[in-house]
C-alpha cells in the first residue's frame, strides 16, 4: 500500500486540495484511493458518495478537512487548546486513529492520502508523528510539502490569523517578532521531524510558484503523488480567499477593538470584497518595512541553504530579494481602500469601520 502525506505549508492551496479530495472521496475509493474519514459524520458521507456516483461531496468541515480535525484534536489533548468551532463533536484522538486504521484494514486500498496544512505545526511533536507512522508500518510513503518565500507566506498567514480572531500587532512592528524562530520561517522545523518519522519516504518538496505554474495545488499533487487518479473527478472550487493586504490593518484594528463576533463578521466581509479590489494590487503592498525585511532575509538565508541541501536544488535563489520593499506602503494602501469598501459593507459594519479607520493607534 502507498501512503501520500501532504504536510503543508499554510496558504499554499491546501484548502482547495482538501476540498477536491473530499468531493471526490467516493470516486477515489472506487479506484482504490482512500481519503479517510476520522469520525462518524465523515464515514456516513463517504458511504453516501460511494453509493451515489452523482453526489457532489460534503461541505461539512469534519468531512472536508478530516486530517486538520485530527491535528486540532491532538493539540487539544496535549495542551488543552480549543478545537476550532467549525470542527464540532470530535471523538478522542485514539478513536480517530482507530477509525482510519479500520478503513485501511477493511477496505484494503491501494493508496491512502492524508492531507492537512496543520501537519506542518504537528512536526513540533515527534511522538505524535510516530503514532501516525505506526498506523502505516510497511507502506510505501511519500511526503509532500509546498513552501512559499517567507515574506509572501507571512503576509498571507498574518491575514489568515484574523479569521481566527487573533489579536495581532503590525508586521512592521512587534507583530513580526514571534515569527523568525517559528516554523513559519524556519521550514526545516517542518521537514526534519517528518523525515525522521518516515525515514524511507520519498520527499516531494515544491516551491509555491512552481505549483502555480503547473495549474495549482490539485494538479501538482496529482503529478507529484504518482497515483493513477480516475478520470471522472469533479472540478475544483476556489476556497479560502485571501484578505487584501491593504485591508489587513482594518481587520487588525477590529480584532483589537472587539467585540469578537463583530470583528470576525467584518473580517469575513472584507475578505469577500477583496477579490474585486485590483488597485492597488495586493502583492504591491508593503507590510514589513525595511528593518524587518532585513531581519527576515538574514534569518532565512541559512534556512534556504539547509533546504537546498535537503532538496538537492536551490529552492529559493531569490533570498536576497526578501530585503526589497514592495512599492506601496501599507498605510497608503489602507487609506486608498477604506473609502472604496465602506459603501459596500452592511451599514452597521460600515459605521464601525469608519470609526476604526479614524483610530491612530497601531498597537
Amino acid at each position: 500500500m502507498r501512503l501520500c502525506l501532504f504536510i503543508g505549508h499554510h496558504k499554499v492551496g491546501s484548502t482547495a486540495l482538501q476540498d477536491h479530495l473530499a468531493r471526490n472521496a467516493g470516486r477515489l475509493a472506487r479506484a482504490g484511493i482512500l481519503y479517510p474519514a476520522v469520525e462518524s459524520e465523515g464515514l456516513a458521507l463517504l458511504l453516501r458518495q460511494v453509493l451515489d456516483p452523482d453526489d457532489d461531496g460534503p461541505d461539512r468541515f469534519n468531512a472536508r478537512e478530516p486530517h486538520n480535525a485530527l491535528v486540532f484534536r491532538i493539540w487539544h489533548e496535549i495542551s488543552g487548546t480549543d478545537v476550532p468551532r467549525w470542527h464540532p463533536g470530535l471523538p478522542s484522538v485514539h478513536q480517530m486513529l482507530l477509525t482510519i486504521a479500520n478503513q485501511v484494514r477493511f477496505l484494503q486500498p491501494k493508496a491512502v492520502i492524508l492531507c492537512a496544512e496543520t501537519f506542518s505545526g504537528l512536526a513540533a511533536r515527534p511522538a505524535q508523528l510516530a503514532r501516525i507512522a505506526k498506523l502505516f508500518a510497511g507502506a510505501e510513503v511519500s511526503l509532500h510539502c509546498t513552501l512559499r518565500r517567507p515574506d509572501d507566506h507571512l503576509a498571507s498567514w498574518h491575514a489568515q490569523r484574523l479569521r481566527f480572531g487573533d489579536r495581532l500587532g503590525q508586521l512592521s512592528a512587534e507583530g513580526f517578532d514571534g515569527y523568525p524562530d517559528s516554523f513559519h520561517v524556519d521550514y526545516t522545523r517542518i521537514l526534519k521531524p517528518w523525515r525522521a518519522a518516515f525515514p524511507e519516504a520519498r520527499l516531494s518538496l515544491r516551491r509555491y510558484e512552481d505549483v502555480l505554474d503547473v495549474g495549482g495545488s490539485i494538479e501538482d499533487f496529482h503529478r507529484e503523488s504518482r497515483l493513477t487518479f480516475p478520470k471522472d473527478l469533479l472540478a475544483a472550487r476556489r476556497l479560502n480567499p485571501s484578505l487584501h493586504r491593504g485591508l489587513i490593518e482594518l481587520g487588525r484594528r477590529a480584532t483589537l477593538a472587539g467585540p469578537p463576533r463583530q470583528a470576525l463578521d467584518l473580517v469575513e466581509a472584507l475578505i469577500r470584497l477583496s477579490g474585486d479590489l485590483r488597485i492597488p494590487p495586493t502583492r504591491d503592498v508593503e507590510l514589513f518595512g525595511p528593518a524587518n525585511r532585513l531581519r527576515l532575509r538574514d534569518r532565512f538565508a541559512p534556512v534556504a541553504a539547509d533546504l537546498a541541501e535537503i532538496a538537492q536544488r536551490d529552492l529559493f535563489p531569490d533570498v536576497a530579494q526578501i530585503a526589497d520593499c514592495r512599492p506601496i506602503p501599507e498605510v497608503e494602501a489602507f487609506e486608498r481602500l477604506v473609502p472604496e469598501v465602506l459603501p459596500r459593507l452592511p451599514p452597521a459594519l460600515a459605521e464601525w469601520s469608519r470609526h476604526l479607520a479614524g483610530r491612530k493607534e497601531a498597537a
